[in-house]
């Protein structure tokens, strides 16, 4: 999965969770079960695509080193 599909579902869960946490108040003890999961949710997405990213990076880096290992051997 492309980093463009964390973004849109972290901005899409964001949106709601801010709608929710405006209402916050008002809500019955259910809602705020609600609430709790999509937090726990927007929160496991953010570490997912946090952790890509790193993975990504960490891959790109260790393609350059192995690249240039390569050059080095020629």
């Amino acid at each position: 999965m492309g980093n463009k599909f964390f973004i849109y579902q972290i901005l899409g869960v964001g949106v709601i969770w801010a709608g929710m946490a405006f209402f916050f108040k008002e809500m019955d003890e259910t809602s705020k079960i609600i609430f709790y999961v999509v937090t726990s949710w927007w929160l496991f997405l953010i570490v997912i695509f946090v952790k890509k990213l790193y993975r990504d990076q960490q891959a790109k880096k260790n393609g350059q080193q192995d690249q240039k290992d390569n050059e080095g051997r020629s």
